[in-house]
């Protein structure tokens, strides 16, 4: 069977199982009782090996074979699961999914599960004695029995059927059967185990001999995906003879026709009773390739300009019913609009299911105790951005873990529990998402900072004294600076956090930190809830359009109401409580070719990287929503752009980048020496 079809779809789901099982063992660490756990393991272990079997990856179905056996044995002796067991099952998971990305590479998984079917085996003999391990070969299941079972088991009849979108039918087959067989011994089944790799159809029929509800083997047949139907009822208490054919069961367990029905009339009851159950809520989805969504909502943004560009037309236009017309393709529009930009939004959950295996193994390297909250997984924001933010809160947490959480012995000197508490949050906050890493730790010491700083000579000693809370903070964001006495694994590199907020740059946010000595820090990212519509305030300056990012924009007010003064030959807007740098967007951005110099009238204040600054501009021409497009890579990382837009009239209008922008307020000077902000009084 050619499987290079169904490839892309192995490899995802590859990675969502593996993903879900290192959740699982992180749990399992923490709850060994946890039954529902357990049971989660197999179920995802028993998806990976036949999907891995049927696509031919004997590597991946060898190692996922012989952890479900390590973990079967160890589950009858019950006690839970120590640590070396948690170590050497994450272990097999990273070889998991180095083959995935190796396969998804070059086509071959290459790995070798020898060494780690060996440690597996050891973690048996380990903790067994030497009888049971040499019994241990005889410990296989029963053969298939067709006749009725007399040890007080009933016998099930299971009839499965496929989504008519099924895209690996071999794979839902072998995955069925494992289902069924968690629950009992499958006696028999079409297709039968030996020709799962060649099915190619829809129907999965099982008798089953077990002691489970029926509710529950219908529910763990229902859990594996691409099942539109399974229907699962006793059977009739009779000798089976191999021609009989299985009975229909409708969903509520009642049975549909004798056991002794034809196969004419089991395959047209199964069918109507398909079309039925379908229709009565049965959970599907579709994969889509990712790189459609982008083009999706590419071709969104231009209908958006389209219809702009129509609907100024149409008020010219005195023809009868337009009007009308107009407002119809609107709101549809704006419909298909809203309805495109949901499907490109998902659960932050996809980053936040990385980090308990993250917080475990970093803890576990530092001999740190640590206890995770997760706050806020349903938040949902753009696919764009939930790719980018994984590795800025890796940096956020692994430094929370390293630097701000303390050692057990530490914590309890200071008064504190010995377990560390990290907690990850998300929420929307108006038109972005705020996502907080909090920790109770030890906190910023801005004595510290300063003292490491003026080692490394990016300050002198006489500004060291100067350096207050936030002033530390700043260092910690310049690139090669770390607190780190030694490097390490973790940290003494210096990079880090300059990495985040370049990064958290590039998506449009902001990041910020905040600490108080002795009680722990808070790191916090705002970020645009998506980065393909951005909401604007569209400004004029030199007669060319500008847009600044809403979110980034404090207040504005017309240029006459306060006054401009020099301060060391700098102008300044000096406000009620604060003076600030005041900046013409005609200096920044550039006017038109041979336009006229208007005079500024208004003033937007705008929050960025270095603070706030002034920016004056000839014309506030108001909110709008604007399809942002990428500028050329060539584009300088100090440009005070950030992108561009169409307007409906088709003129460009370029995006204010907000960091560069106050970053550039005094290019000649480094950080360090930029002028403190002018007092209140000024």
């Amino acid at each position: 069977m050619d499987t290079s079809e169904y490839l892309p779809m192995f490899l995802a789901e590859c990675r969502e199982n593996l993903q879900e099982l290192n959740l699982a063992v992180v749990r399992l660490e923490e709850a060994p009782e946890d039954r529902e756990t357990v049971d989660a393991i197999f179920r995802i272990a028993h998806s990976l090996k036949g999907m891995a079997a049927t696509m031919g990856f004997e590597g991946m179905a060898t190692l996922t074979h012989k952890m479900e056996d390590v973990l079967e044995l160890l589950r009858q002796r019950g006690g839970g699961l120590s640590r070396e067991v948690v170590d050497v099952l994450l272990a097999c998971l990273d070889a998991l999914s180095g083959a995935v990305d190796a396969i998804d590479g070059d086509g071959a998984e290459n790995l070798d599960p020898a060494e780690l079917v060996e440690r597996l085996q050891a973690l048996v003999r380990d903790q067994d004695d030497p009888e049971a391990v040499a019994e241990e070969p005889e410990a296989v299941a029963p053969a298939p029995r067709l006749a009725p079972v007399g040890d007080g088991r009933v016998v099930l009849e299971i009839h499965a059927v496929l989504a008519e979108d099924a895209q690996m039918p071999a794979v839902r087959a072998f995955q069925v059967l494992a289902a069924a067989g968690e629950h009992g011994d499958v006696l028999r089944s079409v297709p039968a185990e030996g020709e799962v790799d060649g099915f190619d159809g829809r129907i999965v029929e099982v008798l089953l001999a077990t002691d489970h509800e029926v509710e529950a083997v219908a529910a763990a047949i229902r859990g594996v995906p691409d099942v539109g139907d399974a229907r699962v009822a006793e059977a009739v208490v009779e000798p089976v003879e191999e021609s009989a054919p299985l009975a229909v069961v409708e969903d509520d367990g009642g049975t549909a026709a004798a056991a002794g029905a034809s196969g004419s009339a089991v395959a047209a009851a199964g069918a109507g009773a398909t079309g039925s159950a379908a229709k009565k809520g049965a959970h599907q989805t579709v994969r889509v390739d990712a790189e459609r969504l982008d083009q999706l909502m590419h071709l969104m943004g231009e209908l958006v300009v389209q219809r702009t560009h129509v609907e100024a037309l149409s008020l010219e236009a005195e023809v009868p019913g337009l009007s009308q017309a107009m407002q119809e393709l609107t709101r549809s529009s704006h419909a298909l609009q809203a309805m495109v930009m949901q499907i490109r939004m998902i659960p932050i959950e996809a980053v936040f299911m990385r980090f308990p295996r993250l917080v475990r193994d970093v803890a576990s390297t530092l001999d740190k105790q640590v206890e995770l909250e997760l706050v806020g997984k349903e938040t949902e924001l753009d696919r764009t951005v939930v790719d980018a933010i994984g590795d800025p809160l890796v940096h956020l947490i692994r430094n929370s873990l390293d630097h701000g959480l303390e050692a057990p012995a530490d914590r309890i000197a200071a008064g504190k529990a010995p377990t560390g508490r990290l907690t990850i949050a998300a929420r929307h906050a108006g038109g972005s998402i705020a996502i907080t890493v909090k920790d109770d730790g030890r906190g910023i010491n801005p004595q510290k900072v300063a003292a490491v700083a003026v080692q490394r000579g990016l300050i002198t000693r006489e500004q060291a004294q100067l350096i207050d809370m936030r002033g530390a903070i700043e260092l910690l964001f310049t690139p090669g600076f770390s607190t780190a006495a030694e490097v390490g694994a973790l940290s003494g590199r210096g990079v880090g956090m300059d990495a985040v907020r370049d990064k958290i740059r590039e998506l449009g946010g902001e990041v910020t930190v905040t600490s108080v000595p002795g009680e722990g820090t808070v790191n916090e990212i705002r970020l645009p809830l998506t980065l393909a519509i951005m909401s604007a305030l569209l400004v004029e300056a030199g007669a060319q359009p500008f847009g600044i990012p809403l979110q980034r924009v404090e207040r504005t007010m017309r240029l006459d109401d306060n006054p401009v003064r020099s301060v060391a030959g700098r102008r300044m807007l000096v406000l009620k409580d604060e003076a600030l740098p005041l900046c013409r967007a005609v200096d920044v951005f550039g006017g038109a070719a041979g336009a006229a110099d208007a005079p500024d009238t208004h003033v937007v204040i705008v929050r960025g990287q270095e603070g706030s600054i002034a920016l004056s501009v000839s014309k506030l021409i108001g909110q709008r929503e604007l399809v942002t497009r990428p500028l050329p890579p060539n584009v300088g990382q100090e440009a005070t752009v950030s992108g561009a837009a169409v307007l409906s009239n088709g003129d460009i209008v370029l995006l204010a980048d907000c960091d560069a922008l106050t970053l550039n307020t005094h290019p000649a000077l480094s950080a360090s020496e930029r002028p403190a902000p002018l007092p209140a009084a000024v």
